[in-house]
């Protein structure tokens, strides 16, 4: 009994090998792979329009700066600047004017940063309010870059504040 059980083990792995599946799907090859499909190579023709509007927010000495639109002679349209003004005037008189003792521009554009990383709008747009208010009064030197970057500071506050 003990050298039928050898010999049945002995010639397993022998019959196992006499029964290998090769799997006929494994040397299909696809030609689509290879052709030439023109519609995934699309370009944009309206990318290549020129747009004089791209340039509006940036300060490149080389564009010459857009005159704004006359105004209308129309009485409507007259009084229509006049509701704006005073609506921009009426929501800039929510923010607190204070007053800061930064030396530097830079003092003043990393506090601000600061208060933004903060969620602290209102003290945002008081520091850049504060700056400006310095830099046009002539008690703080400003290039002209960083006057820009604190007039975006300001429009992009009071766009947060809206």
């Amino acid at each position: 009994m003990i050298a039928l059980v050898l010999c049945l083990r002995a010639s397993a792995p022998a019959t196992a090998a006499m029964y290998v599946i090769e799997n006929p799907a494994g040397n299909i090859s696809n030609p689509a792979d290879k052709m030439n499909n023109p519609a995934t190579q699309t370009t944009n023709p309206a990318s290549n329009i020129y747009n004089p509007g791209d340039r509006l927010n940036s300060r490149n000495p080389l564009s010459p700066p857009t005159p704004p639109p006359a105004p209308a002679a129309t009485t409507s349209a007259a009084a229509a600047p006049a509701q704006t003004a005073k609506a921009v005037q009426r929501h800039r008189a929510e923010i607190p004017q204070k007053k800061y003792y930064y030396k530097t521009v830079g003092a003043y554009v990393s506090a601000a940063k600061k208060s933004f990383s903060n969620d602290d709008y209102v003290e945002f747009l008081s520091l850049t309010e504060d700056a400006l208010r310095r830099v046009n009064a002539g008690t703080l030197k400003a290039s002209p870059n960083m006057r820009h970057k604190l007039q975006q500071y300001r429009t992009f506050g009071y766009g947060l504040l809206e």
